[in-house]
């Protein structure tokens, strides 16, 4: 049994992430200067995770990572939280899930929809307890459910994947645009939110 002050294991969390994924949302933060700002808002649990980064291939409970962006959208925007989302995509993207995004072009074809309506087992790498669907409403562009279990999922978390989301165009060396987070739905079970993208 787990005393009231012992860290929650990640398998407890609904929602976790890979401990590269923590790292590079630390560095994000740290090389624009808002470390202080950042960890002053944080809880001491998340700090101390952020003394002491988890491992690469660890998994961390959401709470943590929920944290650092909630606190990074109110010192830094909401533009700035979708870049963290789109630079933090670009490095898992050039390391953890290049090689399956290789497979899925090379077998289905480079191009964002194909991406789109392979999001789980691309997130899947990164993320648990996010799942999506894609619903095309042309050959370029659809709308992107993604589906965060648990309570109390942040604003910044929305962000921070509308930036993920935007770099799927790149990958694809096309031009495009995610739109803005839609809330379809927030209760306790867990929230869905709605991107049109188009490229």
């Amino acid at each position: 049994m787990q005393s009231a002050t012992a860290t929650p294991r990640a398998s407890d969390a609904p929602r976790q992430g890979l401990g590269t994924f923590f790292r590079n949302i630390l560095d994000f933060i740290y090389e624009r200067g808002h470390k202080a700002e950042v960890l002053e808002r944080v809880s001491p649990r998340t700090r101390q995770l952020c003394d002491k980064p988890p491992g690469w291939f660890s998994w961390v409970p959401s709470v943590h990572i929920d944290e650092l962006e909630a606190a990074f959208l109110t010192v830094a925007g909401r533009d700035m939280t979708v870049e963290l989302g789109r630079v933090c995509s670009q490095n898992l993207g050039t390391t953890v899930v290049r090689p399956v995004l290789r497979m899925a072009f090379l077998l289905l074809g480079q191009t964002p929809a194909v991406v789109f309506e392979n999001l789980d087992r691309f997130f899947a790498l990164v993320t648990r307890g996010i799942t999506f669907s894609y619903t095309a409403e042309s050959p370029r562009s659809g709308v992107v459910l993604a589906r965060f279990d648990g309570p109390d999922t942040p604003e910044a978390a929305y962000h921070v994947l509308q930036g993920s989301l935007q770099f799927i165009f790149e990958q694809c060396g096309v031009s495009g645009e995610v739109g803005p987070a839609e809330v379809a739905e927030s209760g306790s079970a867990g929230a869905t939110v709605r991107y049109r993208v188009r490229w």
